[in-house]
């Protein structure tokens, strides 16, 4: 029941991102950290930080994502036992507004969830260093 709200909670975050409008009051908690793959990244993020990187790729980058994303149980790390995060597979596609060039990378995302079902961890891994530079050429 729990992991199935959360599945609810990720698909919402993901329509959010893709249209530019996140409420991050709604789906992360206040102490929320995220931790990513882009070369020269902060080591963890802030709800803030977070916040400031999207505004900066949204004015940029407009994204999708293959749908339905492939959801799947996370288990916790020392009893091994389903506890409600999500870990999830996708192809997110990348394109530059400037000149409309595209590019599409597979994806992994898992989210940690506190117990009012806000995102308490988020980490990402997908190359988009090179997608961005990619797209830049």
């Amino acid at each position: 029941e729990i992991f199935a709200k959360n599945c609810e909670t990720v698909r919402e975050y993901e329509k959010a991102f893709c249209q530019e409008n996140i409420d991050y009051e709604r789906f992360y908690a206040t102490n929320a950290i995220v931790k990513g793959t882009t070369l020269g990244a902060k080591d963890s993020m802030n709800v803030a930080d977070r916040k400031a990187a999207h505004q900066e790729m949204w004015q940029k980058y407009d994204f999708s994502m293959s749908q339905p994303l492939n959801q799947l149980p996370g288990v916790n790390p020392d009893t091994k036992k389903m506890d409600g995060s999500v870990r999830m597979y996708f192809d997110i596609t990348i394109t530059l507004t400037e000149n409309g060039n595209s590019i599409t990378m597979p994806m992994y995302n898992s989210f940690d969830f506190d117990d009012e079902g806000k995102i308490l961890f988020l980490q990402y891994y997908g190359d988009f260093t090179a997608a961005f530079l990619s797209l830049e050429e």
